[in-house]
C-alpha cells in the first residue's frame, strides 16, 4: 500500500534499512559527503529491489531476497522472530522462505506465517508442514504453504 508520496511499506522499510548502512558508514568514516552519495545509490536500489521482490520471475524474485537478507543479516546472524511481520520479512517468507536455512524452528515458522508455534506443530503434525530430520519444519514447506495460503 502507498502512501501519499507513492512509496509504499516495502519500499520503506528497505530504504530504512539501507539508511541505516549508510548512517554506519557515515560514522566510521566521518565522511559525509561520501555517505550521501551512498545514501542516493542506495535510495534507487531501494526502490530496484522493491519492484524485484514484486515480479512474476522466481529467480528475480530470489535473487532480491538473497542479497538483501544476507547483507542485511551477515555471516548467519540470527533473523529476529518479529522481523518476519514486517513487509520485507512478509515478502522474503512468500517468495522464498528463510533463504538461508534448510528447516525453521516452530517458532521462527510459526512468525513467518503468522500464527503461534503450537499451530506450526499441528500443521506438521497434520502434513500441511513438511517437518525437518534435524528438528522443525522445513523452509521448503513454509514457503508452498505460504504460496497456497497467503497472509493478509
Amino acid at each position: 500500500m502507498s502512501d501519499a508520496t507513492g512509496i509504499d511499506s516495502l519500499d520503506h522499510q528497505i530504504n530504512q534499512e539501507f539508511e541505516l548502512v549508510a548512517w554506519r558508514l557515515e560514522l566510521l568514516t566521518g565522511d559525509q559527503g561520501f555517505a550521501d552519495a551512498v545514501r542516493f545509490s542506495l535510495s534507487q536500489a531501494s526502490v530496484r529491489y522493491a519492484v524485484q521482490l514484486r515480479s512474476d520471475d522466481d529467480a528475480t524474485m530470489g535473487g532480491a531476497v538473497l542479497d538483501l537478507v544476507t547483507n542485511l543479516y551477515p555471516d548467519d546472524a540470527p533473523i529476529p522472530d518479529d522481523w518476519w511481520d514486517t513487509p520485507l520479512g512478509r515478502a522474503t517468507a512468500a517468495s522464498t522462505g528463510q533463504p538461508t536455512a534448510e528447516s525453521v524452528t516452530y517458532s521462527v515458522a510459526g512468525a513467518m506465517l503468522g500464527i503461534d508455534a503450537e499451530a506450526v506443530e499441528l500443521l506438521a503434525r497434520t502434513c500441511q508442514l513438511d517437518g525437518h530430520p534435524d528438528g522443525g519444519v522445513t523452509s521448503l514447506s513454509v514457503q508452498q504453504y505460504l504460496q497456497a495460503h497467503p497472509r493478509p
